[in-house]
């Protein structure tokens, strides 16, 4: 009997090997074997791990059998017996690629990040597309030099790659120690001495690091390299900041956003020294005010998306559903963006266009598989429909990928405890809003 038929292409990897060979097997192996896949195909996981483990009664060194055992425990939530289940399935067939994909995914579950890596390591020698996770589980653990590390070696081999730049750029932001962030960026101008965007980081770095000297000499190189560069003028904007001159400022910022060369990276800093410094200057605050309506014009990509970025700064304060257009409009432009997306969820059900977001989170879960925050949005949809059941399943599986955030976390126990009370189980409702309150969030 082939096997092909009733497992995917990836696990028929598993199946070629002469270890999962099932032809000399007894009929009722075959049997047990075969209604545990039609079992997890249909959700019946208890059912489909008594099957298999009745076929390990007659094969225990069978690696897809533990393969398949892991994968309903898995879905079971049972993630202890899912790790030994596949370290165990890893022993019997080392280097499987299918294998450690999943260990690697049961790790970061369970928040075992030194062996996530470990695993990662070793899925990257098997196949170098791995080294971008490894250099997001490096990041994720803060080490920052081994994450460019492994980012750059990735970037050598898959250039083309959108996201490389994104994480770059948040582990710059991220890194408190900022010398791993200079020599990688210090390599980067050696690449290509008139990247403008390396040179602002760099200075930003430096200044991080109070190397002023540094940051005087990167900003002679800077303007020796490319006098006539746009974003020489948020060099200006800073030091006119620096020096208390909001007049000369807000004209430097303006010039900015008005300029559809300058970098989106560039007009966000820009923002975000706005903001800061507006805290402290309630009236410079009135320029921003201006620079939504008058300084960018909506007919440019790239100022279409520093609006959403102005606008996003007073949606709390109330706004109009114009702003939803401009977001939704903008993921035409950049759909990959994961706070893009968040974001238009939010603006989506505040104005109550559910069917736009159950399209948009279902494209967000696809493409950000680990984001609890989409398990919430979606999980929020199912309950408005009182779909309660498919919503506290949604939610569990948002719990999963909780890491660090207490506020997400509190909310969806908060959430599964409001699902389970629509359907009349008042037993574990109360159960799941004492989880939820009892997590402390911290005030902002």
């Amino acid at each position: 009997m082939i096997l092909s038929n009733l497992l995917t292409a990836q696990n028929q990897t598993l199946v070629t090997s002469n270890l999962n060979d099932i032809s000399n097997a007894s009929k009722e192996f075959k049997s047990d074997f075969f209604d545990a896949l039609s079992n997890k195909a249909v959700e019946k996981h208890d059912k489909a791990i008594l099957n298999l483990e009745n076929c390990l009664k007659e094969k225990d060194a069978m690696p897809v059998l533990y393969y398949e055992l892991a994968q309903n425990e898995i879905a079971l939530r049972l993630y202890d017996n899912a790790e030994l289940s596949l370290n165990v399935a890893l022993e019997l067939m080392p280097n499987s690629e299918l294998i450690l994909k999943s260990l690697s995914r049961v790790y970061f579950i369970k928040q075992k990040f030194d062996l996530r890596i470990a695993t990662l390591r070793e899925l990257s020698v098997i196949n170098s597309k791995y080294k971008y996770d490894l250099a997001q589980a490096y990041k994720y653990t803060q080490q920052y030099g081994k994450a460019l590390e492994a980012l750059n070696d990735y970037q050598s081999e898959f250039s083309y790659d959108y996201r490389i730049k994104g994480l770059k750029n948040q582990i710059y932001a991220a890194s408190k120690d900022k010398l791993p962030v200079i020599v990688d960026l210090e390599k980067e101008l050696l690449k290509n001495a008139k990247n403008e965007k390396a040179y602002v980081q760099l200075i930003d770095a430096y200044k991080n690091n109070n190397e002023e000297t540094k940051v005087k000499t990167t900003i002679e190189r800077f303007r020796e390299k490319l006098p006539n560069s746009p974003m020489l003028e948020y060099i200006n904007f800073q030091e006119y900041l620096d020096a208390g001159n909001t007049i000369a400022a807000t004209q430097s910022m303006q010039k900015i956003t008005a300029n559809a060369s300058v970098d989106d990276f560039i007009k966000k800093k820009v923002l975000n020294d706005f903001k800061t410094f507006g805290k402290q200057n309630p009236n410079y605050n009135k320029a921003l005010d201006s620079l939504s309506t008058s300084s960018i014009k909506a007919d440019k990509d790239e100022n279409l998306k520093f609006i959403m970025e102005l606008s996003s700064v007073n949606i709390k304060q109330g706004t109009t559903e114009s702003l939803l257009n401009v977001y939704q409009n903008n993921l035409g432009i950049d759909s990959n963006n994961y706070d893009l997306i968040k974001d238009t969820l939010l603006l989506q059900l505040y104005y109550g266009k559910l069917s736009e977001a159950k399209e948009l989170v279902d494209i967000g879960v696809e493409k950000y598989p680990s984001q609890p925050f989409l398990y919430l949005i979606k999980g929020t949809l199912m309950a408005k429909e009182d779909k309660h059941n498919k919503a506290i399943n949604i939610y569990k599986d948002g719990l999963d990928y909780i890491v660090d955030n207490p506020e997400l976390e509190r909310a969806l126990y908060l959430k599964i405890a409001r699902s389970y009370e629509n359907i009349g189980e008042f037993d574990k409702a109360n159960k799941y809003r004492n989880k939820g309150e009892k997590i402390d969030v911290p005030i902002k």
